[in-house]
């Protein structure tokens, strides 16, 4: 099959630049030039199907714009009270949430092992993620890692917030 140059051409806010080197599957991929001024190497057939549209500052784009067009989201906007964090930590998080059904926070029933799971994260990382038995197990190791995580940082938050 012969290659199509397409050089100058435009796909929704790509301009492609020149040919770079080809894919491990064998696709041309082409230098591209996003209307926002960045650079991005793209595959030929996600250009030409319409499959990449930009270097990804559409889809931030359509996102910003959904976001200022949502209501709610605008009537809350700014208020700092809405996602507290302390020590890359969401406070907010480690609330009761209405959706739980075990009464612990961090504690499910896994129906498909028939078991009991205690999770906790903590900084983005999961630093508890067991499987019980027993709910009383599971409850267990929950209070322990919150001990162990949670509990230094809203006793910190606390006294900063109260200052």
């Amino acid at each position: 099959m012969r290659l199509k140059d397409l050089t100058g051409e435009t796909f929704s806010r790509l301009t492609v630049i020149k040919r770079a080197k080809s894919a491990p599957n064998g696709n041309a991929r082409w230098l591209c030039q996003c209307s926002c001024g960045r650079q991005v190497v793209v595959d030929s057939y996600r250009l030409r199907k319409g499959i990449t549209k930009s270097c990804g500052c559409l889809r931030a784009d359509v996102s910003r714009k959904n976001i200022f067009e949502n209501p709610q989201t605008r009537k809350n906007m700014g208020r700092s009270d809405n996602l507290p964090l302390y020590q890359g930590t969401s406070v907010d998080r480690l609330k009761p949430n209405s959706r739980n059904r075990s009464g612990v926070i961090g504690v499910s029933f896994d129906r498909c092992s028939q078991k009991w799971v205690a999770r906790l994260m903590y900084r983005g990382r999961l630093v508890l993620n067991q499987q019980f038995a027993d709910m009383d197990d599971a409850i267990l190791a929950r209070k322990q890692a919150e001990e162990r995580y949670v509990m230094p940082v809203l006793e910190a938050y606390a006294k900063t917030s109260a200052e």
